[in-house]
C-alpha cells in the first residue's frame, strides 16, 4: 500500500500560513533548539541550586519560576504531538530504523547521535537552529539569513557525496562499476 504524502506546494502554503499566524498572535517565530537548553538548565538547577550562579544558566530563570515555562518548550511539545498524530493518520507510524544495504544500523545511530550533538552545540553558539533561522529570517527578509541559507545548501551540495553510502548503501553495483 502506497503511503500518501502532502503535496510540497500545499505544505509550503500551510507552513507559511502557520508562520504568519504565529508571528501575528504570539509575536514569536518558529524554532525549537532552545527547548533542549532550557530542559538542561532546569535539570541542572533542580539537581543543584548553585548552578544559578552561572550567568548563562541563570538567564533561563530571569523571569522567575521554571525554565520550561517558555514558548519554545510548548511549541516543541506541539511539534512532537503533531508529528505523532500526522504519522498515525497517514499510516506511517512505525518503530524501526531506516536501513541501508551494507551499512549497519548501529553505525547509522552512532553517526546520527554525533551529528545531532554537533548541531545542538552549534545552535547554542549561533543562538538558534537552522529551521528557525531559515523560516523566521527569510520571512522577515533578513540579509544574514539569506547568506546563511545559501551557505547551508551550498555546503550540502558539496559535502553530501561524502555521506552518500550511509543512505544508499555501500554495496558495489554489478556490471563493472
Amino acid at each position: 500500500m502506497e503511503k500518501k504524502y502532502w503535496n510540497p506546494y500545499f505544505g509550503g502554503v500551510v507552513l507559511g500560513t502557520m508562520l504568519f499566524l504565529v508571528f501575528a498572535i504570539a509575536s514569536q517565530g518558529f524554532g525549537a533548539s532552545g527547548t533542549f537548553s532550557r530542559a538542561t538548565a532546569q535539570l541542572l538547577v533542580d539537581s543543584d541550586k548553585s548552578w544559578l550562579d552561572n550567568a548563562y544558566i541563570a538567564s533561563y530563570f530571569r523571569h522567575g519560576g521554571s525554565a520550561l515555562n517558555n514558548w519554545t518548550v510548548i511549541e516543541t511539545i506541539g511539534i512532537l504531538f503533531g508529528g505523532f498524530v500526522s504519522a498515525l493518520l497517514a499510516g506511517r507510524l512505525m518503530v524501526r530504523p531506516d536501513k541501508s544495504p551494507g551499512y549497519p544500523v548501529a553505525k547509522r545511530f552512532l553517526w546520527a547521535f554525533i551529528g545531532g550533538m554537533i548541531i545542538e552545540f552549534s545552535t547554542r553558539l549561533t543562538r538558534g537552529c537552522t529551521s528557525g533561522q531559515g523560516l523566521d529570517g527569510m520571512a522577515t527578509f533578513s540579509v544574514g539569513t539569506w547568506i546563511f541559507m545559501f551557505a547551508v545548501f551550498g555546503s550540502a551540495l558539496i559535502f553530501s557525496p561524502l555521506f552518500r553510502k550511509q543512505w544508499v548503501g555501500s554495496e558495489k553495483k554489478e556490471g563493472g562499476e
